[in-house]
């Protein structure tokens, strides 16, 4: 990180940009960043009492983001002094989508297989498919 504010005062000095929007938006990826690996270990370690702080924090960064996105200014300039953040943060994100859609696969296949059990145990076999071809082998009038 220290490294990151190092590269970004020096480009400042060669060719400033208004207002400090670099440092800005840097730490702001940095930030964000940060919140995504929490989430991310979260997610990891099975940990899921924090996903609406972690999803709060991400929103209110991600808000901050676009309100210094509208300040203007070079955004090609912008991109290259923050390379390494956006990386940084690319791989963060890469890694949070992987994880979260892992999370809700595993999810889908939960409900899933709830929706079949009750569906299975909801049925006394009156109307399943086929009950009068197995001689009324299920309840009710099955056999007439």
């Amino acid at each position: 990180m220290m490294q990151a504010m190092e590269r970004l005062a020096q480009a400042r000095e060669q060719s400033p940009p208004a207002d400090g929007l670099p440092e800005l938006l840097g730490g702001l990826c940095q930030r964000l960043a940060r919140v995504l690996e929490e989430e991310n270990a979260d997610l990891r370690n099975g940990s899921m009492d924090r996903l609406a702080e972690h999803a709060r924090r991400k929103d209110m960064l991600q808000l901050d983001i676009m309100r210094l996105m509208e300040r203007g200014g070079d955004q090609e300039a912008l991109r290259d002094l923050l390379r390494e953040e956006l990386q940084a943060l690319r791989a963060a994100l890469d890694e949070n989508a992987r994880l979260l859609e892992l999370h809700l696969g595993a999810a889908r296949e939960f409900a899933r297989h709830v929706e079949e059990t009750i569906r299975d145990h909801a049925s006394d076999g009156t109307y399943a498919p086929g009950s009068l071809l197995r001689g009324g082998s299920g309840r009710g009038y099955g056999a007439w």
